[in-house]
C-alpha cells in the first residue's frame, strides 16, 4: 500500500541565507552533451546532480561512472521519460524501480530524489515514489527556456532570478543542447561572483534542516 499525502514536491530550500543554489540535470546521460558539461562542470569545480533516464543510463554506463568519479550525484527520471499520469500505478512504479536497479547496479550507490519528466505529476505519482524511499524534487528556475534564443539569453535569466537555495534545472540529453552548454559557464561564473557556492541537492536540502 503506498503512502498517503505524501509530501509536496521540493521547489526552493530554505538555506537560512546561506548563498547555497543546486544545478541539477535531466534527460541524460548522452554521448555528446553529457561529456561537455562534464567538463565545463570540472573545470569551475562544481558539483551538480544528474536525473537519468534508465534507458539512457543503460545505453552510457561510462557516463555515470564519471558522474559519480567527478563528484556528482545520480538520481531518477524514470527509465522511458513517459507523461506519468497517463500510467497505470503499477506502470509509474515500474518506472521509478527500474531506474532505481540500474542506479544502483551501475554506480553502487543508492538513490533518494526522484524528478517527474516534464514536470507531469498528481498525488499519487508522489506516493508511489515516496513508496519506494524517493523525495520528490522539481526546480526554480530552468536554464531552457522558449523565450531564450540565445545561450547569452539563457543564462541572464538565471542570474536574474539568483537567491539563496534555488534548484536550476539544465537538461543533458534527449534535444540539442549546445546551447545549454555555451550558456553554463556563464551562469556559474556569474553565481561564483557573487557569492554563491554550487551544491549537490543532498548537500542543499541538508542546508534547510
Amino acid at each position: 500500500m503506498a503512502a498517503q499525502n505524501s509530501a509536496p514536491p521540493v521547489y526552493k530550500v530554505d538555506t537560512g541565507g546561506r548563498k547555497l543554489v543546486a544545478l541539477t540535470f535531466d534527460d541524460g546521460p548522452d554521448p555528446l552533451y553529457t561529456k561537455q558539461i562534464l567538463d565545463v562542470l570540472s573545470k569551475y569545480h562544481v558539483k551538480a546532480t544528474f536525473f537519468v533516464i534508465g534507458r539512457n543510463a543503460r545505453l552510457h554506463p561510462e557516463l555515470l561512472f564519471s558522474e559519480i568519479a567527478q563528484g556528482h550525484k545520480v538520481e531518477n527520471h524514470t527509465t522511458t521519460h513517459p507523461d506519468l499520469p497517463q500510467c497505470s500505478r503499477e506502470e509509474v512504479a515500474r518506472e521509478i524501480t527500474e531506474t532505481d536497479k540500474i542506479i544502483r547496479d551501475l554506480t553502487h550507490r543508492p538513490p533518494h530524489y526522484f524528478r517527474p519528466p516534464k514536470k507531469l505529476f498528481n498525488q499519487a505519482i508522489l506516493d508511489v515514489a515516496a513508496h519506494n524511499g524517493y523525495k520528490t524534487v522539481l526546480w526554480s528556475v530552468c536554464v531552457e527556456n522558449r523565450s531564450c534564443k540565445t545561450p547569452e539569453e539563457m543564462a541572464l535569466r538565471v542570474i536574474n532570478r539568483a537567491e539563496p537555495g534555488i534548484i536550476i534545472l539544465a537538461h543533458d540529453g534527449n534535444l540539442d543542447r549546445s546551447k545549454t552548454v555555451a550558456a553554463l559557464p556563464i551562469i556559474i561564473n556569474a553565481y561564483q561572483e557573487a557569492g554563491y557556492t554550487f551544491v549537490t541537492l543532498d548537500e542543499l536540502l541538508a542546508a534547510g534542516q
